[in-house]
């Protein structure tokens, strides 16, 4: 029933792969890694498969849609028997690879406003990802979700940006702070998944937690006053102007279902919980018309916000010990037995069940 969930909720916003563009950023660590952890497969087989050339690989505008990532990462996993490891990719990453905005991040005056810089531009380099860093009064959490599914990337996708981002905010940074490290998947039992923590913990320098509520990062909120280490006010400034001139573009291909979100997990925030006659009068349309464009993205009014209540509801169960009358409350239902049924149907199993179950994988 989760996986089915899982699957269900990747695939809300219904954006074609084809319509998304990836940066050559994303590849080019590939380039080092191919001739030395999968011999016999070089770069140029890798572009072939492409079919493009050397040539047009290197012009700085040089991008591949989703469906040729997403065939690449089968073709790779395919023809190197699964030797290319995350190590391997994320070591011939750093903040100056990705570009102008490792740039901004680099110049930003201290660790809150170079996290933001990935909060805001972080579709620019991977556009079927989106961020958010949630601040409370001792804990931090930057987190990551996939806005399109990706198939048997998501779990790629998800480690590597993850791991750019840890290494982009090392750099960043003068001095080490602590963090732990969340995935929502898991590589089940046994000494699989165990290696594979092994790895990422290496990876990371931190500990990593799969089965989590959230992916991506959670540390203390003391650390995002922690200035960088050349902090530039020109710099960052121009920048982000370069970059926002960039998203201003991109945007105009933004899905309806993607805005949709953003609006209700912003209400949701608020502690609003729209029904669908008050969102459509939010967003200027009728009921009709909102229903109808959603529809053609192959998603729902009721699939978006299953996705936002729930979200907010795991997380309060795995991080407050907030009564489940208040969680229900908090996430915009009348009843408690109401929040329950709705939540078992969704998860497979009560709201107490699944807070018993995660919390005791956690420990």
């Amino acid at each position: 029933m989760a996986s089915r969930l899982k699957s269900k909720i990747m695939k809300i916003t219904g954006t074609d792969r084809r319509e998304l563009r990836f940066p050559r950023t994303v590849l080019e660590p590939i380039r080092h890694v191919l001739g030395s952890q999968a011999p016999g497969v070089s770069f140029d087989d890798l572009l072939n498969h492409l079919g493009t050339t050397p040539e047009q690989f290197d012009d700085p505008a040089f991008t591949v849609d989703g469906e040729q990532l997403y065939g690449l990462f089968m073709w790779l996993r395919d023809n190197t028997e699964g030797q290319i490891s995350l190590k391997g990719w994320i070591s011939h990453f750093s903040a100056t690879s990705a570009g102008l905005a490792g740039m901004a991040a680099l110049s930003a005056g201290n660790v809150r406003e170079s996290l933001l810089v990935a909060v805001r531009y972080l579709p620019l380099l991977v556009p079927v990802m989106r961020a958010t860093l949630t601040e409370e009064p001792s804990q931090v959490r930057f987190s990551l979700e996939m806005t399109t599914d990706m198939g048997e990337m998501n779990r790629f996708l998800l480690e590597i940006v993850t791991a750019a981002v840890h290494i982009i905010s090392k750099d960043v940074m003068s001095e080490e702070v602590p963090r732990v490290i969340h995935f929502t998947h898991g590589y089940g039992d046994g000494s699989r998944a165990e290696k594979r923590r092994r790895d990422l913990e290496e990876v990371f320098a931190a500990r990593v937690v799969f089965n989590s509520y959230f992916n991506g990062m959670e540390g203390r909120t003391q650390d995002l006053s922690v200035m960088t280490r050349s902090p530039n006010d020109a710099t960052f400034s121009a920048v982000k102007r370069i970059l926002e001139d960039e998203l201003s573009i991109g945007n105009g291909a933004m899905s309806f279902a993607t805005v949709v979100h953003h609006e209700l997990v912003k209400l949701a925030n608020a502690g609003k919980y729209p029904s669908l006659e008050e969102f459509a009068d939010r967003m200027n349309m009728s009921p009709r018309t909102l229903v109808r464009k959603l529809g053609k993205e192959d998603t729902s009014f009721k699939s978006i916000t299953n996705e936002v209540w729930l979200r907010l509801a795991k997380e309060l169960l795995l991080k407050t010990r907030y009564s489940i009358k208040k969680i229900a409350l908090q996430t915009g239902f009348n009843t408690t037995n109401s929040f329950s049924r709705a939540f078992k149907s969704l998860v497979g199993e009560t709201p107490l069940a699944w807070r018993g179950r995660n919390e005791s994988g956690q420990s």
